[in-house]
């Protein structure tokens, strides 16, 4: 799970529990089903937190991303086409992109910034597997 996911759902379950103590406190009769009732939303949030990061491929790029920006980067294969299909340029290595609707920034593994602009071109960004 991210980060954010983990923080969220720690801050739901001190919610429950604080809501059920309260309850168990003033409801004496209500202890039991407080508790029970308590347990079963906490179980079913971390269940469904943990499914939706491993079982659908949004969490999954979620969790790549996470990884990317505590990382430094993901191993990439950056290529830069013209229009004709030629290459203009092509960087290998370490990078955690940004990019918008006109261009690609990242920092290369030696700190200098590049940024491409794409409208009259193609970018192709590829993860080098390791």
């Amino acid at each position: 799970m991210t980060v954010g996911a983990i923080v969220g759902l720690s801050l739901l379950t001190l919610v429950v529990i604080s809501v059920v103590a309260l309850l168990c406190y003033q409801y004496k009769k209500a202890r039991i089903p407080s508790v029970i009732v308590g347990f079963i939303i906490v179980a079913a949030a971390w269940s469904i937190g943990v499914w939706y990061y491993t079982g659908t491929e949004a969490g999954k790029r979620a969790i790549k991303t996470q990884q990317s920006n505590f990382g430094g980067g993901i191993e990439r294969c950056i290529t830069v086409y013209d229009v004709e299909g030629d290459v203009i340029a092509k960087y290998e290595g370490k990078f955690d992109i940004e990019y918008d609707n006109d261009r690609i920034l990242f920092d290369d593994e030696d700190g200098l910034r590049h940024i491409i602009y794409y409208p009259t071109g193609n970018v192709i960004v590829d993860e080098v597997a390791k």
